[in-house]
C-alpha cells in the first residue's frame, strides 16, 4: 500500500547523511552511544531526518505578534479581560515545547488583560506519564515561572483530582482534572509532530491525553486500535483527532498555543487559535520539517529513537514510523537509550510484552485484562513486531533477558544488530535510516 499524507500541504525531507569509509559507509546517529553504523553502498537506500531548515528562530517579538493574531478565536488579551480564573496546560518533560521562550509573552498579553498572578494556574497535562520533580520543573518552566505561579502536576489516577463532564462522540464519559472548572479561561500548550495515535501532537492533545482521567485516555486509546498505522499516522483528518476535539469542545478549550521546533528546539512556527482551525495550519508547517520523502520501501530499517526515549513506551514511538517504510517480513533495529527502563508506571509493561497481542486483545474485549491503557500500547506494537516484522533493541537501559521477554531480538550495539538483520533477511537487503524516527513522518515516493 502506498502511503499518502491527506493534508494537502508539503512535505519535506532532509538530505542523507553518511561517510564513506572503504567498501562501507558510516551513518551517524543523534546520539553516540550504540556503536558505529555501517552500510554498504549499495544496500543503502539513505538516512533521513527532520528538515534542517537554515533559520534563526522565532524571537519574543513574532511568538507576540502571533498571539495578537490568533487562528480563529479571539486575542488572547480579550478572551482573558475581566476572567476570574486561567489555567495554562502544557506538555511534560517528555516533550520539548520551548516554555522559557513561550510563556513570557503569554504571560505579558494576560497581564494586559489585567489578569493578576494569584488567578493564573499552571497544570501540567502528563496525560498517564510519571510527575514530574520539583527539579524536573525548573528546568521545564524556568526558575521564576516556578518561584511566582503555581504548578501542578496532572494526578491521572486520583479519583478525588477528576470529575465527569459528560459524554464524548466515541460513546464513552470525559473525566477531566477538575481544575477546568474553576477557570474561565483555558490554554493549551504544545508543539506538533506526526503522533500515531492522534495524527500529530499539539491541538487537542493538551487536554485528552494531557488531563483526562484513566478511562477516558484508555478508552481514546483503545479505539485508534481499530485503525491501521497508515490510516492515523500523520493524517490531520481521522477519527480519534475528531474525537479528541470533542472533548476539548466539552472542556470548553480556550485557545491553543503550539510550536513546530527545529535545529535545537528553535521555533520554526508559532501557531496560536482554535484547536482545530489553529492547529490545521500548524500541521502544515509541521510536514516542512518533520516529512521525509523515501524513494522506496526497505528490508531493514534502523529507527532512531531520540528524543522520544526516556523510558521503552515512549521510545516505540519509533517503530510507528518505522512501519510505514518497512516490508513484509523485515527487520526494524531500535536504538533507543530508554534511561527510565521500560515503563516505570506500568510494572506490568514487562510481564505481558509485545508477544500476543491478539491475545491481548481479546482479554481485553472479553473483561478479562482491565488496564486498557498498558494493553493499547502492547496491542498496536505487538501486531507490527510480532506478526509483520521482526525488532532488535539496542538500548544500555534495558539488558537483554528484559527486552527478549518483552518479545524483542537484543543487540549490544548497532554493529551486532546489523549482522543479525542481514541473516534474518538478504545480504543484499535494503537499508533506510530514520534519525529521530519518533517525530518523522516517512512516506514512499509514488
Amino acid at each position: 500500500m502506498t502511503r499518502h499524507v491527506d493534508t494537502g500541504v508539503k512535505r519535506g525531507s532532509a538530505p542523507p547523511e553518511h561517510v564513506q569509509m572503504g567498501h562501507s559507509m558510516k551513518v551517524e546517529l543523534t546520539q553516540n552511544v550504540f556503536g558505529e553504523l555501517n552500510v554498504k553502498p549499495e544496500n543503502f537506500i539513505g538516512s533521513f531526518a527532520p528538515g534542517n531548515i537554515q533559520f534563526k528562530g522565532l524571537l519574543e517579538k513574532d511568538i507576540t505578534q502571533r498571539l495578537r493574531n490568533p487562528i480563529g478565536t479571539l486575542p488572547i488579551c480579550e478572551l482573558a479581560h475581566g476572567a476570574k480564573g486561567v489555567l495554562i496546560v502544557t506538555d511534560d518533560n517528555t516533550r520539548e515545547t520551548p516554555l522559557p521562550l513561550l510563556l513570557p509573552p503569554l504571560l505579558n498579553e494576560l497581564r494586559t488583560a489585567g489578569v493578576t498572578k494569584d488567578k493564573i494556574s499552571f497544570l501540567i497535562g502528563l496525560g498517564t506519564h510519571r510527575p514530574m520533580s520539583r527539579e524536573e520543573i525548573r528546568i521545564k518552566f524556568g526558575s521564576q515561572i516556578q518561584t511566582e505561579y503555581s504548578i501542578a502536576n496532572h494526578e491521572w489516577s486520583n479519583p478525588a483530582a477528576l470529575i465527569s463532564l459528560g459524554t464524548c462522540k466515541l460513546g464513552f464519559d470525559i473525566v477531566a482534572n477538575r481544575m477546568v472548572t474553576e477557570a474561565d479561561v483555558i490554554i493549551g500548550i504544545g508543539s506538533i509532530v506526526p503522533h500515531a495515535t492522534a495524527g500529530f501532537s499539539g491541538g487537542g492533545k493538551a487536554v485528552m491525553p494531557g488531563i483526562c482521567g484513566e478511562k477516558t485516555i484508555e478508552n481514546t486509546h483503545w479505539k485508534a486500535l481499530d485503525y491501521s498505522m497508515e490510516e492515523i499516522l500523520g493524517r490531520f483528518d481521522n477519527p480519534i483527532r475528531h474525537a479528541i476535539v470533542n472533548v476539548c469542545r466539552k472542556i470548553n478549550l480556550s485557545t491553543i498555543i503550539n510550536a513546530v521546533l527545529s535545529n535545537g528546539n528553535k521555533i520554526y512556527e508559532l501557531v496560536a487559535g482554535d484547536v482545530e482551525t489553529a492547529h490545521k495550519q500548524g500541521v502544515e508547517s509541521c510536514l516542512d520539517i518533520y516529512g521525509a520523502s523515501i524513494p522506496e520501501k526497505a528490508d531493514i530499517v534502523v529507527a532512531e529513537a531520540y528524543p522520544t526515549d526516556i523510558d521503552l513506551r515512549q521510545a516505540i514511538k519509533a517503530i510507528c514510523s518505522a512501519d510505514l517504510v518497512c516490508k513484509d517480513g523485515g527487520v526494524i533495529i531500535l536504538p533507543a537509550a530508554c534511561p527510565e527502563g521500560t515503563a516505570p508506571q506500568f510494572p506490568d509493561f514487562v510481564r505481558y510484552g509485545f508477544s500476543d497481542p491478539d491475545g491481548l486483545f481479546r482479554a481485553v474485549e472479553e473483561g478479562k485484562f482491565k488496564n486498557k491503557l498498558l494493553a493499547y500500547t502492547l496491542v498496536a506494537i505487538g501486531r507490527i513486531i510480532s506478526k509483520r516484522v521482526r525488532a532488535i533493541l539496542v538500548s544500555p537501559g534495558i539488558d537483554e533477558s528484559t527486552a527478549i521477554r518483552m518479545g524483542f531480538l537484543y543487540a549490544e550495539n548497532l554493529k551486532r544488530a546489523m549482522a543479525m538483520a542481514y541473516n534474518r533477511t538478504s545480504p543484499h537487503a535494503k537499508v533506510v535510516v530514520l534519525k529521530q524516527a519518533g517525530q518523522l513522518l516517512p512516506t514512499i515516493n509514488t
